[in-house]
């Protein structure tokens, strides 16, 4: 979820003359190159899949209201992305920016204002009761706040009231739209929270922070983490005591990410004698608006599995 091209890495690390500069030349590129909204459009641009697919369920058909996605639907959270080019002509031919928010789009700010100065930020998190460092989020506040369905629903309604300020004909349609879809983020919340309830094992490991939010709702104990900063692999003396916590609270399994080679987890969890499993935090994956439910239906089925049922 943290690949990122070589070359911005390197314009990211150069210093902040040659990244003003380099936001100049964006900008002025996504001035010239970026497309005229048809009259009375509202152009609606989504930061991540999470947020395209939250966006989509909202607008659904609704007339003269088009969704595109900033990043590609392959490369996972915007931790410390940098923008390129291409964003930046997005940027500037937008109405709406849908982000996650809590710090997960870094690049909010200064040049998204200069790439478009009218632009409207909606932060969707804002709401969802935040988990801090010293309760497992790393460097402040935890930004995985989608990866729970009832943390969704909030993000849901936050995205409905922005698109209903921003285009007050269609607030109808996105309130029925909204509804339909909290009503099924509902459903999928109460069988997460029905399994849970019958969890054999609450002890998991998992793969870095990105859980923090799931766990919470289903009373789950997060006993350890393979990256505990993430994109940094652990070194031998984290890795043998990460194998003896895993041990010592019994965890009942090591879930990977599937954005994520699963090597490290598959070691680990030999030695510590324990299964490895899968979870995805839809953080790429198609674009089809049934996503997210389809992947934590399918991550459901993976807890009951991993974690035994009474």
């Amino acid at each position: 979820m943290r690949r990122r091209p070589a070359l911005l890495t390197w314009i990211r690390r150069s210093g902040s003359v040659a990244r003003n500069a380099g936001y100049a030349l964006l900008l002025a590129a996504a001035l010239l190159l970026s497309p005229a909204p048809a009259a009375g459009e509202l152009r609606v641009l989504a930061s991540f899949l999470p947020m395209y697919l939250f966006t989509r369920n909202v607008v659904g058909d609704t007339p003269g209201v088009s969704v595109d996605l900033m990043l590609p639907a392959s490369l996972g959270c915007p931790h410390d992305y940098a923008l390129t080019p291409g964003d930046m002509r997005k940027i500037a031919a937008a109405d709406l920016f849908i982000a996650n928010g809590y710090g997960m789009e870094e690049f909010l700010g200064a040049p998204v204002r200069k790439a478009n100065p009218r632009i409207r930020i909606v932060e969707t998190a804002e709401g969802v009761t935040p988990i801090r460092a010293e309760e497992g989020g790393h460097g402040g506040i935890n930004p995985h706040t989608w990866v729970s369905p009832r943390n969704a629903i909030r993000q849901v309604r936050n995205i409905e009231k922005a698109l209903s300020a921003a285009s007050p004909a269609n607030a109808g349609a996105f309130r029925r739209n909204a509804d339909a879809y909290a009503a099924r983020l509902a459903i999928l919340a109460g069988e997460l929270e029905a399994a849970s309830g019958r969890f054999r094992n609450r002890n998991i490991v998992t793969f870095h922070n990105v859980f923090d939010y799931l766990a919470r709702d289903l009373r789950l104990s997060i006993v350890g983490e393979i990256e505990e900063t993430p994109g940094q692999e652990p070194s031998a003396g984290e890795v043998r005591k990460l194998i003896r916590a895993i041990r010592e609270k019994k965890a009942a399994a090591i879930f990977w990410e599937p954005q994520y080679p699963k090597r490290l987890a598959d070691v680990i969890a030999s030695e510590s004698g324990v299964p490895s499993r899968a979870l995805d935090p839809v953080s790429t994956g198609p674009v089809d608006p049934s996503t997210y439910e389809t992947v934590m239906r399918r991550n459901l089925r993976t807890l009951v599995e991993a974690l035994g049922t009474r």
